[in-house]
């Protein structure tokens, strides 16, 4: 899938510890044909005076998901929290009225989420948006 100059992407680095985490950004411009330019909306550079702008290859670089309904989730469903900054992929354990506590991939911890920092968990592959079963 080609992407546009002022998209709103996210950007899922393929470093180690860097699995199922989510950064929202903003698509600059192509730089030659094998990476994209971004701006993160929420990732700061090493001195923290500024938003962090980084070329990334076309694999770490997902469009946004669409939005969906607030759900309710129940214990096991797979999720996105909103946690430092990044949507992280998870498990919801629990739900407290009317927020959830969510086991997430990339480190095992347990996260205490408001409702409206969880959504629901899709795939992109193959330019489409999968549901992927719960559990």
């Amino acid at each position: 899938m080609g992407f546009n100059i002022n998209d709103r992407v996210e950007i899922c680095k393929k470093e180690e510890g860097s699995s199922g985490i989510y950064y929202s950004a903003i698509l600059l411009a192509a730089v030659g044909r094998t990476r994209y330019l971004v701006r993160y909306e929420s990732r700061l550079t090493p001195n923290g005076t500024s938003l962090l702008t980084e070329a990334v290859d076309p694999d770490e670089v997902r469009p946004s998901p669409p939005e969906s309904c607030r759900c309710d989730f129940v214990a096991s469903q797979r999720v996105d929290a909103f946690v430092d900054n990044a949507w992280r992929v998870g498990t919801v354990t629990r739900k407290v009225d009317p927020n959830y506590y969510v086991k997430l991939d990339c480190n095992g911890n347990e996260a205490h989420c408001p409702f409206y920092k969880v959504r629901r968990h899709l795939e992109w592959q193959n330019g489409s948006w999968l549901s992927p079963a719960t559990g």
